[in-house]
């Protein structure tokens, strides 16, 4: 763990809610008002997941991924590492469903 001042910083794998899964599946987001934008979806948790994609949504932003076979889902920004986003399900996933979805979108 790393110190700055009086803020501890925990690796990622410290703070997330659910264990992630690869997968590889090709999805769409919009954020409110806008057009859907192409992103690829690479990891996936009952609480969130990773996505690459050229679009610029801000930390902070609620926006909407189409996963298949699911109704919109809303999420909210909270990573940025170049065209890699991770964000947190707003309403996390049942865990049932959450590994359904990883096994259907799962990495070959």
């Amino acid at each position: 763990m790393n110190h700055q001042g009086n803020f501890s910083i925990k690796p990622a794998s410290q703070t997330r809610g659910a264990e992630r899964t690869q997968v590889k599946a090709n999805a769409k987001f919009r954020e409110a008002g806008c057009n859907p934008y192409e992103a690829e979806l690479f990891d996936l948790s009952s609480t969130g997941f990773r996505m690459n994609t050229f679009a610029r949504p801000a930390i902070g932003k609620h926006i909407w991924v189409n996963l298949p076979g699911l109704q919109p889902l809303e999420a909210i920004v909270r990573r940025v590492e170049g065209n890699e986003y991770g964000c947190e399900l707003v309403q996390p996933l049942h865990p049932s469903v959450a590994a359904h979805m990883q096994s259907k979108l799962g990495r070959a």
